[in-house]
């Protein structure tokens, strides 16, 4: 009985010990889930700063033309895991007859935004924005991404590393512009 004792003992802390390792990874190392877009309203103006550090607006309510941003950091891992589908996503777009904008709002420097930016080999045209200007955005933190419809008041946000089928609703998108 003893020893039936100390099995059931030692089978109990080790079914613990991998829901807590389980746990642990989930909630501090995994990678994010990627939550559905986020529609909410279109900021009118964004503040944004140019690469030479002049200051102004992105008019989002006054868009000429369809437009997806990219809300990056240049440190955020989570950016850089989202790097290759950024530019995939780039790409595809580009073959389409009147492709959409494709803006990247970075939270970093200037430097280090370019560093990023040819590292991942991302050709796209940039702002540096603030914390101010992701609260503007709705975002908490990056990476985001935010497609902008002109004449529309509301925008759809992806939080996260995309998925596949997060990519195949942006391109959607993008073809229907």
């Amino acid at each position: 009985m003893h020893r039936y004792h100390n099995y059931s003992t030692v089978g109990l802390l080790c079914l613990g010990c991998f829901w807590f390792g389980t746990f642990v990874y989930q909630n501090h190392w995994a990678q994010p889930e990627s939550s559905p877009p986020i529609p909410s309203t279109t900021p009118v103006a964004i503040p944004v700063r140019s690469l030479a550090g002049e200051t102004g607006a992105l008019d989002a309510g006054n868009l000429k033309h369809p437009t997806l941003l990219l809300v990056l950091s240049a440190d955020c891992r989570y950016c850089e895991q989202n790097a290759p589908t950024w530019r995939e996503l780039i790409a595809s777009i580009g073959e389409s007859k009147t492709p959409p904008e494709v803006l990247a709002l970075s939270l970093s420097d200037a430097e280090d935004t370019g560093r990023y930016l040819e590292a991942n080999a991302l050709t796209v045209s940039v702002l540096l924005i603030d914390q101010a200007g992701l609260a503007v955005l709705g975002l908490r933190g990056v990476p985001g991404t935010i497609a902008l419809d002109p004449g529309s008041d509301t925008m759809r946000s992806w939080i996260g590393v995309l998925s596949e089928s997060e990519v195949a609703t942006i391109l959607t998108w993008a073809a229907a512009n």
